[in-house]
């Protein structure tokens, strides 16, 4: 099994399990772990049958690193852009997870950590997880994770939680058609492991030809929208407003 520095991956009875392990930043995702999430997810063994992605500590992901949010604001609008299309790159391989992909939640899960449980296939929350496309709070956009997000909710969800950045709870979420199934956190194992058993009665192949059946029926992200993408969040980052904000928050942090 590979080494990572910021994820926990092992292996147990045909399941993965992919960790975010940043715990003392929330698991706030940086260039390291864009990158680390990305391998993990383009290196999945064969005999698996389920991926479970978690996160440690008290959170799932609370969305990007801010202090890697303010270099990036700070570079050049190239390094930005490729920064950018990296994380899209991270979500996109994240999606096309060959198998079953599980996303147990808990805590908070804000701006990027949205597009990780947009890319599952089942999601399981505790029900006092908190969730939100808080980006316009920084001034930022959620761009990258706009592409992954609106296939999963509707225009009129977008429309409302994009541009207020309101964090919402776990039945709101439910609503949405972003999360599955809401427990106490205490059974979010014990829930898991239902949906590990269910999955693990049907076909190997089987499971492999419909998640592929699903990922070609699913509309297709053009080039030109992943450049919008990809520019519009690289010129959010490096704006007056949002290196102000972001700094006013690290301050008050």
């Amino acid at each position: 099994m590979e080494n990572y520095k910021f994820l926990k991956v092992f292996e147990k009875d045909e399941v993965l399990y992919i960790g975010l392990n940043r715990p003392e930043n929330k698991n706030a995702f940086n260039e390291f772990l864009i990158e680390e999430l990305t391998k993990a997810f383009s290196n999945i063994p064969d005999n698996v049958i389920c991926v479970v992605l978690y996160g440690q500590g008290d959170s799932f992901c609370a969305g990007a690193d801010l202090d890697w949010m303010k270099r990036m604001g700070e570079s050049s609008f190239e390094e930005n852009k490729k920064s950018a299309y990296l994380m899209w790159k991270m979500y996109e391989t994240i999606e096309n997870c060959p198998v079953v992909l599980i996303s147990k939640v808990h805590g908070y899960v804000l701006g990027g950590g949205m597009g990780l449980i947009s890319c599952s296939d089942i999601v399981i929350s505790e029900k006092n997880a908190k969730f939100g496309w808080t980006e316009v709070r920084l001034g930022l956009v959620p761009a990258v994770v706009s592409t992954f997000s609106i296939r999963k909710i509707n225009d009129s969800f977008a429309r409302r939680y994009f541009l207020t950045g309101e964090i919402f709870d776990s039945a709101t979420a439910y609503k949405m058609g972003l999360v599955h199934e809401i427990v106490d956190f205490e059974n979010l194992d014990n829930k898991v492991n239902e949906f590990i058993e269910i999955i693990k009665k049907n076909g190997k192949n089987g499971i492999k030809l419909t998640k592929q059946l699903l990922l070609k029926l699913r509309q297709r992200t053009d080039e030109e929208l992943i450049n919008l993408c990809i520019d519009t969040i690289a010129k959010a980052r490096s704006s007056s407003e949002a290196l102000e904000r972001i700094e006013k928050f690290l301050n008050k942090k």
